[in-house]
């Protein structure tokens, strides 16, 4: 997905939260993998479905008389996404503090591990 196409609202980010936890999902499961107050009417949690296949980030393939919609990117690709689209238009020195703010919020083992992730993709950046 080259152009981030930004989740927008509680319930769309529900939704997608939803479908990132089950893989894939007809409308009804989604609706009943939502949190309560967000499990609206059938018609409601299918229309945030169409507009988020729409948007590019579902897609959707029928079965039966209905869909099953699917992530066309995973939550950590999202939220990578989401992080460098916000942080490109600062400056370097802003983004070091907004990312060491974010690092130094992870607890001891999550700091292994996120170096660890880091190591491999700077591998990936160098094959």
């Amino acid at each position: 997905m080259d152009e981030l196409t930004p989740i927008q609202g509680d319930l769309q980010t529900q939704v997608m939260s939803a479908l990132w936890r089950l893989g894939a999902g007809t409308v009804e499961q989604v609706r009943s993998e939502l949190p309560s107050r967000y499990r609206g009417a059938y018609n409601t949690v299918q229309t945030v479905l169409n507009r988020l296949a729409e948007r590019g980030l579902l897609e959707r393939e029928r079965e039966g008389r209905g869909y099953v919609y699917k992530p066309r990117l995973s939550e950590a690709d999202y939220l990578s996404g989401t992080i460098r689209h916000t942080l490109a238009g600062a400056s370097i020195d802003a983004r070091r503090a907004a990312l060491a703010s974010i690092i130094g919020g992870l607890g001891p083992g999550e700091l292994g591990r996120i170096a660890d992730l880091a190591q491999n993709a700077s591998a990936k950046r160098g094959a």
